[in-house]
């Protein structure tokens, strides 16, 4: 029972995070230069591809990336790229964002903590 209390008390507390981040993008665009409500928008991207069972670090368009051989993820790439490009007019959306993330596991790597590759390796092993 006293896990189940501790788990609704972090669920309530996440919601109300989640709450209070939802409400601060757009303040950041309008009160502010939109910095922070870009980390906000990129967390709630992790945020997703972890409740889809992704890793914490990765955002979802470079999974899709990643894993565009399995039809599904091919169909999402497809989407958010056109997404993307209508929103922003960018092109290549999901790439990019593989290949940005290949960078931050290299710098994660050169300075000696644990990268992405090596989470999902030793997750493979148990």
């Amino acid at each position: 029972m006293r896990q189940v209390a501790a788990w609704m008390l972090i669920w309530l507390a996440c919601l109300l995070v989640s709450l209070w981040s939802l409400a601060a993008i757009p303040l950041s665009a309008v009160f502010g230069s939109g910095l922070r409500g870009w980390r906000l928008a990129v967390g709630f991207d992790q945020l997703g591809n972890v409740a889809a069972g992704g890793d914490e670090d990765e955002v979802f368009s470079s999974r899709c990336w990643r894993m565009r051989d399995k039809a599904i993820y091919g169909r999402l790439v497809k989407f958010i790229d056109w997404l993307f490009f209508v929103l922003d007019g960018q092109t290549n959306h999901c790439l990019n964002a593989w290949v940005e993330e290949q960078k931050k596991c290299q710098i994660r790597h050169s300075k000696g903590a644990n990268n992405t590759n090596t989470r999902r390796k030793r997750r493979a092993k148990k």
